[in-house]
């Protein structure tokens, strides 16, 4: 039997994820059940009489598409079985809140052959850059631009920007950026004539800071203000004593690695693949 998610089922699904080998979770910033807990994303369990057996969430849809953001079975039982009736039910209800386009980051081999038989297909892969200590590249803003720190009330302006700079299924949800800017260390915006036209995001983790997004309004590209932001943020995080940061980007995405390698940043083979299904 396939239910939604009710708050009611939060302490069988954190004992099903504690419990399983079969866990997938893609949740960026968020515990499991502060984002179960929103009514934007769409989430189906998976019942044997009282028992849970598995579990399927997806992200809010956003321009026809989303990400399959929790996937969990238990580790006793048909996992095939369980994910294929949940996939069935989730994909209906997809489809019927317009989404054409799903996808999911892959960080656990137990899924691909469960993918496969659904219609998944291998369409990109995410990589990582990391940057050493080394001197860092100078480089000013533009003539007429401005960086500045990100306030809470530019999150919408940020939305924006991130829609109109990244393709579907790239981009990110209002909540997701909001929340981004609050768990940031660093987080700064370009302004020209008082309007936002780019922002970055740098979280900090044990060894280090990671670029967690980059965005420049379409028609202010090439111009130089991711240079200046990224040269930016490398100074306030060497005056802290930060030296090194991470990056991922698509593979696919030569531009933005040119970028990142003018200042030193290198792959370091740390890839994970994305993978599609078109709901037709």
């Amino acid at each position: 039997m396939v239910r939604p998610y009710e708050r009611r089922y939060r302490h069988a699904i954190r004992d099903l994820i504690f419990r399983s080998y079969r866990v997938h979770t893609h949740l960026d910033w968020q515990e499991v059940e502060d984002w179960l807990d929103s009514p934007d994303h769409p989430a189906l369990l998976a019942w044997v009489g009282d028992r849970l057996v598995g579990a399927l969430a997806a992200s809010a849809p956003l321009n026809s598409a989303c990400w399959l953001r929790l996937v969990v079975v238990s580790d006793f039982g048909d996992a095939g079985r369980a994910i294929s009736t949940l996939w069935q039910a989730m994909s209906e209800h997809l489809r019927m809140r317009g989404v054409r386009t799903v996808a999911l980051l892959i960080s656990r081999d137990w899924m691909l052959s469960h993918l496969r038989n659904l219609g998944f297909h291998p369409v990109e892969e995410i990589v990582t850059l990391a940057r050493a200590k080394q001197p860092v590249l100078d480089v000013p803003p533009p003539d007429g631009v401005v960086l500045r720190l990100i306030y809470p009330e530019d999150i919408d302006a940020l939305t924006a920007i991130d829609h109109a700079a990244f393709p579907s299924p790239w981009q990110m949800e209002r909540a997701d950026v909001r929340l981004a800017e609050k768990v940031s260390s660093i987080a700064t915006a370009a302004v020209r004539d008082g309007a936002i036209i780019g922002y970055s995001l740098y979280t900090v983790y044990v060894d280090g800071a990671h670029l967690a997004r980059l965005a420049v309004m379409p028609q202010a590209q090439g111009l130089g203000i991711a240079s200046a932001l990224i040269s930016d943020a490398l100074h306030r995080f060497a005056r802290r004593s930060i030296f090194t940061m991470t990056v991922n980007t698509q593979a696919s995405n030569k531009r933005s690695q040119q970028l990142y390698r003018r200042f030193g940043f290198a792959l370091n083979g740390f890839d994970l693949p994305v993978w599609m299904i078109d709901l037709v």
